[in-house]
């Protein structure tokens, strides 16, 4: 049961690869990169890494998919804690035996391995797992706001618009970062402002939601509250 749940499929591939790389995947391709996943020190490193990281593949046709997946076995070996002669032993163990038939040393495949880590397909995988996740997933995390934004406009339900409508508000807060530069551009008063109109429409999104919760309909809760607020506005206005 474990292994069909780590195991990668054709369509699954293809799915995360560009393009220009999607005709040359075979089943044999796809079950070499089983092959490496079910191996119990990188296999699962180098799942996540494969798929993470095809990015580096777009617009470099002389990267093939067997280089990628060399390259990404390296990495995860090396990530894993090898070192990096050790690990390209591991991926290229034929290399290995070619220099060892020639009587050359640790020293020869040392260089080579290094020679190999400063490649710029590896160094591509390499600068691509510096990117924060959240830059990296920034397409799915649209899809997710998009997803809340349509539930508060289409939900039958009142409850369900209301939690999505708060969901939308927290998550499209400005930073810590923005609301220091609005810091530096307002006065303190009208900061503090800012800060007392955003804490009200919380409150209101939450007295909304306790409000369905017990029965009243949306209409009876918009209305309670925008006379509320509109009340609350007048009253600071007259301060």
């Amino acid at each position: 049961m474990a292994k069909r749940e780590v195991e990668l499929t054709l369509e699954v591939v293809r799915a995360t690869l560009p393009k220009s790389h999607t005709k040359g995947v075979s089943q044999e391709t796809i079950d070499e990169i089983n092959r490496l996943v079910e191996d119990p020190d990188y296999g699962e490193a180098f799942r996540e890494n494969m798929i993470t990281y095809t990015s580096v593949l777009s617009g470099k046709d002389t990267w093939s998919l067997q280089m990628y997946l060399d390259a990404t076995k390296f990495f995860s070996l090396v990530s894993m804690g090898d070192s990096q002669a050790k690990a390209y032993c591991k991926v290229f163990p034929e290399r290995l035996q070619s220099r060892l038939d020639r009587g050359e040393g640790q020293n020869e495949i040392a260089g080579e391995a290094s020679r190999y880590s400063g490649s710029k397909l590896v160094n591509a995988i390499r600068e691509q797992s510096q990117v924060p996740f959240h830059l990296r997933n920034q397409g799915a995390s649209q899809d997710a706001l998009n997803q809340l934004l349509y539930l508060m406009m289409n939900a039958r339900s009142d409850v369900v618009k209301v939690s999505a409508a708060t969901a939308v508000l927290k998550e499209t807060r400005p930073p810590e970062a923005q609301r220091v530069e609005l810091q530096v551009g307002l006065s303190d008063i009208a900061v503090e402002q800012q800060e007392k109109q955003n804490s009200a429409l919380r409150d209101i999104a939450s007295n909304q939601r306790k409000l369905l919760e017990q029965g009243y309909s949306l209409d009876e809760v918009q209305q309670i509250h925008v006379t509320r607020v509109h009340d609350t506005v007048e009253a600071e206005l007259d301060e």
